[in-house]
């Protein structure tokens, strides 16, 4: 008994100590596995299907050919034609038809393309293959979009993107959302056509050699073009060329639409020089089977550079080439250019009528497919033509028309702004998350450690009990200590995320953070008031474009300091983007939220800003929601953000450097 006594104190001792070493490690808890799975994407790809088939690698090879060279991809057809391939399979067949339709498209038959398209549509629908179906119906969209029949290209693009969607068929999805960018710029529906091009551009992340990479930057292009931002859309247009140049295959339509509109861009911008050289690249990209639609588009940039170049008769006469290619009337959009382009240079040799019969007809052609942007110009021509004809009244009607299309031009320039800084937020915020998630993965791995270790400890613990309980509590601590910088990690990187970089303001992203944390707290502001305010720097691009970009965030910081001097640290400051800030006041104390926005209106433009290439006199442009109910202001914070924007637009449009707080 002497003896079993103290083993079993041993005993006991020794098993809660081997249970209190254990239990930091988990051993003592129900086995909880962690799963860690990458769900990979089943993406349809009806090339990987031909290519298991006998002669799928030459179908391929055919196909791949017709895309920039029609004679020899009919060749190649031939000879796969003779040995009977195309009836040994329907994935044959429907490639078949795919080809014909490019071939005939390279040699500018295309008559003869819209006839295959409806072939490879009528077997999708007899053979009953989706993908067929819903690649027939993006090949006719994209003909009917070139005829300025939108409505119906809709309706096929529409029926093609749900059943790529269903099959997930990426391929086709990028080239249907370029097509669908196209219809939305040419509606004048730039915030659409950003989306939906940004659409394809995710999925090109997959497909990096897609032939249409190119197509959509050049489409992006074409959107700044149309909103006058001619040096982003030279930025677009370059890396388009780049990416063409780059890729596997080349397409020589593609080439000359870049070239034309970076000749149209230069002529926009009054470079005769310029206008003349990008213009002669795209006509030494012309070939004998180049399209009607190629064809019109280099002409009228031939027109337009010999109005530049003063040559009003020259031009006159190529518009009239344009006017009378065979065929032209199927094409609204670039037949309505042509008239446009010829009676501006009418206007310059002071022919105000036959200008007048120009237009007309340019306004006719433009309104069968809604052309806002083609019609905003017109109608700016015919004021300056009924000005020059002392028909006053006439003249005013047709500004009024101009002016209201260019303000919604314009506001359609801020609402592309506003996605690309929306797309730059994103792309940080994805880099966050990325940080957040290699945090995360450091713990996992600090848990494996823990549980490696707590495995060699057990068999040291058979020998040296104390000694490893000593170690165990050691390095107990030492895990602690990582945990708790982890987490200071993770909170550095919430705070950062929620920080703009240049001046420590909050950013974007923390103003839902702030309408969440209003909504938590309702009852403690149930009897506020708030105003809302939008600020924005007057001409700061004319800061960077003389100073340096340098200065201007000197500039922007030294703004930022004073916005928090002047403001009470309860209220909130936000730099939105760029040279925009957003201000939310709490109306209290007595002082109203004019006089504050006065306040801090005069620290701004009151005192110059210092900067190394020297003092710098800054105006404020603001535009604001006041008196603002609690509840009302965290229901509708996205209506009265607009609404605040729209008195800054105000602001900015009568005079600038100025508070306006009503409609």
């Amino acid at each position: 008994m002497k003896v079993i006594k103290p083993v079993s104190i041993v005993l006991v001792v020794g098993v809660s100590l081997l249970l209190f070493i254990l239990r930091p490690f988990g051993f003592t808890d129900k086995d909880v596995p962690i799963e860690i799975g990458t769900a990979t994407e089943n993406i349809f790809s009806p090339d990987a299907a031909l290519a298991e088939l006998p002669y799928g690698n030459a179908v391929l090879a055919a196909r791949d050919i017709s895309r920039f060279d029609g004679e020899e991809a009919l060749l190649r057809i031939d000879l796969l034609d003779q040995r009977g391939t195309f009836q040994a399979h329907p994935l044959y067949q429907a490639y078949y038809f795919m080809i014909m339709n490019n071939i005939m498209l390279r040699l500018g038959r295309i008559d003869d393309a819209v006839a295959y398209a409806n072939q490879l549509l009528d077997y999708a629908k007899e053979n009953n293959m989706q993908w067929v179906k819903a690649s027939a119906l993006s090949e006719l969209a994209i003909e009917r979009t070139k005829r300025g029949e939108l409505d119906i290209a809709l309706v096929y693009l529409n029926e093609s993107v749900r059943i790529s969607k269903e099959i997930n068929y990426q391929g086709l999805l990028i080239k249907s959302y370029n097509t669908l960018g196209v219809i939305s710029n040419i509606s004048g529906d730039y915030a659409k056509a950003q989306t939906y091009l940004h659409n394809g551009l995710k999925l090109v992340e997959s497909n990096p050699e897609h032939l249409y990479y190119s197509k959509i930057i050049a489409n992006l292009a074409l959107i700044y073009i149309y909103l006058e931002e001619w040096h982003k859309a030279l930025e677009y247009i370059e890396k388009s060329k780049h990416i063409y140049k780059n890729g596997r295959w080349l397409e020589p339509s593609i080439m000359t639409i870049l070239l034309s509109n970076e000749s149209h861009v230069y002529f926009r911008l009054g470079d005769a020089v310029q206008a003349r050289r990008a213009y002669s690249q795209a006509d030494e990209t012309l070939v004998k089977e180049s399209s009607l639609r190629l064809q019109s588009i280099v002409s009228n940039e031939l027109s337009n550079v010999l109005y530049l170049e003063q040559q009003y008769e020259a031009a006159i006469a190529e518009s009239n080439r344009c006017l009378n290619l065979v065929g032209i009337q199927a094409l609204p959009l670039q037949r309505g250019n042509c008239y446009t382009s010829k009676a501006r240079s009418e206007i310059k040799l002071e022919n105000y009528f036959t200008a007048l019969h120009d237009l007309d007809d340019a306004i006719a052609e433009n309104n069968k497919i809604s052309n806002s942007v083609s019609l905003s110009g017109n109608h700016k021509l015919l004021s300056e033509v009924h000005e020059e004809l002392g028909n006053d009244i006439e003249a005013l009607q047709f500004f009024k028309l101009y002016y209201i299309e260019n303000k919604k031009a314009l506001f359609d320039q801020r609402q592309s702004e506003l996605y690309m800084l929306e797309e730059s937020f994103n792309a940080e915020n994805s880099r966050n998350t990325l940080a957040l998630l290699k945090t995360q993965n450091d713990l996992k791995d600090l848990e494996l450690e823990r549980q490696k270790l707590g495995v060699r400890v057990v068999f040291g613990m058979i020998f040296f009990v104390l000694l490893s309980l000593g170690y165990v509590i050691r390095k107990n601590a030492t895990i602690a200590k990582k945990n708790e910088r982890l987490q200071c990690s993770n909170t550095d990187l919430v705070e950062l995320s929620t920080r703009d970089a240049l001046t420590g303001l909050y950013n974007r992203r923390h103003f839902d953070d702030y309408i969440r944390g209003l909504k938590q707290d309702s009852a403690f502001y149930h009897n506020s008031n708030f105003t809302l305010a939008i600020m924005d720097l007057d001409h700061f691009k004319m800061i960077n474009d003389s100073h340096g970009h340098d200065v201007g965030d000197l500039v922007l910081i030294e703004v930022a300091k004073r916005f928090m001097l002047n403001l009470p640290s309860s209220d909130l400051i936000i730099r939105w983007g760029g040279e925009e800030f957003i201000c939310v006041i709490e109306n209290k104390d007595n002082v109203s939220s004019l006089q504050m926005l006065k306040k801090v209106w005069s620290a701004i433009t009151d005192e110059p800003v210092s900067t190394p290439a020297g003092d710098i006199n800054i105006t404020l442009s603001i535009g604001a929601v006041t008196d603002i109910p609690a509840v009302e202001f965290m229901a509708r914070h996205t209506e009265l953000l607009k609404r605040a924007d729209e008195r800054l637009y105000k602001a900015k449009h009568t005079g600038r450097n100025q508070i306006i707080a009503i409609d």
